[in-house]
């Protein structure tokens, strides 16, 4: 099996490969299934990744348009459900993949309409925001000016668990004193603007993923689960450039 720098897309491949290490007929069948068949290509995972965001901007504009901000908090734990089934299920479930971007959009509609409530103009801001560091990211993986190897992904993983523990620590903070955390305070800019910096450079990760899944001819169904990794990465960098966008008009 190929293995990419993408520390999440590489549990999800080795999950379906583990159980296949019961008896030897289970390597033969899985080796058979992964070397023959159609293979992965990244015109196949773009094409992937265009109908998850245009299921994503459905969801999202039916709850904008309606105002369903009720609905952000059910999307948000449904569809962490299903990214954790998608991440380590044993086998690939496009459905599963669909459905996670259904509820992504149906919590990114309710979260930024809120926000453009509150801040108004935000959520066209963030959206080019978004759009710009995106294609940033891909002009310098593509041109080579920032280099996916090893050590990279090692910085990464680290930054990413802390990043994690982070997060978690300050949710529960937040949940007990009804405040917004760390990012309520003088420094609260910064530590979104580290949230922006780790989301942009994981898009990296996902763009190795997918070079390293279609050089190595992984089986097509792997596509899906490389449009989810790069689907998840721009989803959480959206969120935290509308994050860092209401500090800066809070402020």
């Amino acid at each position: 099996m190929a293995i990419s720098h993408n520390p999440i897309f590489n549990q999800a491949m080795s999950t379906g490969v583990d159980v296949a290490r019961v008896d030897q007929a289970a390597v033969d069948s899985e080796f058979a299934k992964i070397t023959s068949g159609p293979k992965m290509t990244v015109e196949g995972t773009a094409g992937k990744v265009f109908g998850m965001f245009l299921v994503l901007l459905a969801t999202a504009g039916v709850t904008w348009f309606f105002g369903l901000t009720g609905l952000m908090f059910p999307a948000m734990i449904v569809g962490l459900g299903l990214g954790l089934w998608a991440t380590f299920g044993k086998k690939v479930r496009p459905g599963v993949v669909i459905a996670y971007a259904a509820a992504e959009g149906v919590f990114l509609g309710a979260l930024t309409r809120i926000f453009e409530t509150m801040y108004p103009g935000i959520a066209q801001q963030a959206v080019l925001a978004t759009l710009c560091t995106a294609g940033a990211m891909f002009a310098a993986y593509r041109y080579g000016w920032i280099k996916v190897n090893a050590r990279f992904t090692r910085v990464m993983t680290f930054a990413l668990f802390g990043y994690m523990a982070f997060a978690l620590i300050n949710l529960a903070v937040g949940l007990f004193t009804n405040s917004s955390g760390a990012y309520g305070t003088g420094f609260g800019w910064l530590i979104a603007l580290v949230g922006v910096g780790l989301a942009a450079f994981t898009l990296n990760l996902d763009f190795e993923a997918i070079t390293v899944g279609a050089r190595e001819g992984l089986p097509v169904e792997t596509e899906w689960r490389a449009a989810f990794g790069l689907v998840s990465s721009l989803i959480w960098l959206y969120v935290e450039i509308l994050r860092l966008l209401s500090i800066f008009n809070r402020d």
